[in-house]
């Protein structure tokens, strides 16, 4: 494993070729185990174990490939919450498959397609002899770019069409020029990698749209931005936003049946701005988070959070602590780059 800086981008490699499958097999779990929980599938799989990968630095994204034996990933509430890596991964399968649930959806990606993860949400699949080339990209650097930056995760981009096409071409073209830019022209080209990766997921999470109506779509959009806006009324209801669209109800639920419901999206987008601040790294009591993000009672607020991420909100808060004051020994250095995620 090396750690290369001056001039040059830094790149980290790790190959389990030279040590025993068993020993490569949990130190590779535990390089990857601020992002997914890896698994396989028994104990003749750990004695089989191999595995590669190569990761460059390039300022607040990481550009990587990662190529090993069928495995499982899961990234679960607790460990989004522990992690507090808010990212999205544009994962180019050059070689193997990747079958399971993104959230809400079924994915199925082959050889040659495009896979978008958001990090902020859940992953369960199961990956057949992977070599995978990804492009991890921070939320505020791509989320703005895109009409639906919720819709991403999951969206699977088929290797055959002009898109995906186009996508895994400029993800393969990155890895092959990466060992050869300077710290400051890796800063820059990730930069541009944000607005080309929007460039060929725009169109496409447009086209998720035309299953309904383009008004009721776009209709969709606006009760979101409202939602955002209103997180720290605690009055926030279907009813109250019922009114503000002058709808009824029985619309606005089948509006938000494909996500859990109107009360169910508001609970969620109220975590996900309360797990921010508990990240964040600033004095602020966890009863003043509540309360900013329309939650009655720190009491409700534990409830809901511990309900959703298997952990109190202070739990979560001490962990993204132990890991933005964690040590900088070059053996961790994977673990090192993902937690730094957390707090750039």
């Amino acid at each position: 494993m090396a750690d290369t800086g001056g001039e040059a981008s830094p790149v980290l490699r790790f190959d389990s070729a030279g040590m025993a499958p068993e020993e490569g097999f949990w130190l590779w779990r535990d390089q990857m185990s601020p992002i997914f929980e890896i698994s396989v599938p028994d104990r003749d799989a750990v004695g089989a174990f191999h595995g590669v990968l190569e990761t460059y630095h390039m300022g607040s994204v990481l550009l990587g490939r990662c190529a090993s034996v069928t495995q499982s990933f899961e990234r679960s509430r607790p460990i989004i919450a522990r992690s507090g890596i808010d990212h999205y991964l544009v994962q180019f399968q050059h070689r193997g498959d990747s079958r399971g649930r993104m959230g809400a959806r079924e994915v199925d990606v082959r050889t040659g397609d495009v896979c978008i993860l958001d990090l902020a949400q859940t992953v369960s699949t199961v990956d057949h002899d992977i070599d995978t080339l990804t492009l991890c990209l921070p939320r505020e650097m791509l989320a703005p770019l895109v009409v639906d930056p919720d819709a991403l995760h999951g969206l699977v981009l088929p290797g055959r069409s002009p898109l995906g096409a186009m996508l895994a071409g400029h993800v393969r073209s990155l890895h092959r020029v990466a060992s050869t830019l300077s710290a400051r022209e890796a800063l820059s080209v990730a930069r541009g990698a944000a607005a080309f990766v929007a460039g060929c997921l725009g169109p496409t999470v447009d086209a998720l749209d035309l299953v309904r109506p383009e008004m009721q779509a776009s209709r969709v959009r606006a009760i979101k931005r409202h939602i955002d806006s209103h997180l720290g009324d605690p009055q926030l209801d279907a009813a109250r936003i019922a009114e503000a669209f002058r709808m009824s109800r029985p619309t606005l639920y089948r509006l938000f049946e494909p996500m859990g419901g109107v009360a169910a999206y508001i609970l969620q987008r109220r975590l996900a701005r309360s797990l921010a601040d508990l990240m964040a790294h600033r004095p602020q009591r966890i009863a003043d988070i509540a309360r900013r993000w329309g939650f009655s009672s720190e009491t409700a607020f534990s409830r809901a959070f511990r309900a959703a991420f298997g952990m109190a909100p202070r739990d979560a808060r001490a962990n993204s602590q132990r890991v933005s004051n964690s040590p900088t020994n070059v053996s961790d250095a994977f673990k090192r780059w993902f937690h730094e995620l957390a707090v750039l």
